[in-house]
């Protein structure tokens, strides 16, 4: 399967209240502030510089298909406003995909999250044969936790020390999703 037919017939994926499509160059400034609005990324990352985040962009840009070795990048757009509000996508090795999330402040709380997560992860097991999809969170993210619970993940282990946010290491909580 090519890029163009995945774009062609499969993007956007929809929801009742969302569709998600592949990323172009016009959303930087939501990558941008994804990256920098310290209400998203204070359970996520560190700060990155300006360079980074602009790699991290283009390398999101690449066309994806099932094969490739880099993420598939999907922004989420609120279909009544036709506003973005954040991305989604998952990186696939053979039959195993990480995914992850990130949205924008105004949009928490909102189910957004899960109607997203649900709809990549449907999209990851039926169109693309995932037959596991992780999700790795940062010990206390309990809002992130709650959005993997409410679409079936199951904490599947802790890696203690597993990542530094401000010079301070926290256990990443490892979720997993197994196909039926």
């Amino acid at each position: 399967m090519t890029n163009t037919t995945l774009e062609a017939g499969l993007f956007p994926l929809t929801t009742p209240r969302l569709s998600m499509r592949p990323m172009i160059k016009a959303d930087w400034p939501l990558f941008h502030r994804l990256h920098t609005d310290n209400a998203v990324i204070a359970q996520c990352f560190d700060p990155m510089p300006l360079d980074e985040i602009e790699t991290r962009f283009e390398q999101r840009l690449t066309p994806w298909s099932p094969d490739a070795k880099h993420w598939l990048c999907l922004v989420i757009v609120e279909t009544a406003t036709q506003t973005p509000i954040g991305v989604t996508g998952f990186l696939l090795e053979q039959d195993v995909a990480e995914v992850g999330y990130l949205l924008l402040p105004p949009y928490h709380g909102r189910g957004y999250g899960t109607e997203s997560l649900q709809a990549v992860t449907d999209f990851a097991i039926h169109r693309v044969g995932a037959r596991i999809i992780n999700a790795t969170v940062t010990a206390g993210n309990l809002a992130s936790a709650r959005v993997l619970e409410k679409v079936w993940f199951q904490l599947s282990r802790i890696d203690p020390d597993a990542f530094a946010i401000g010079g301070v290491c926290y256990d990443d909580w490892i979720y997993t999703y197994t196909a039926a």
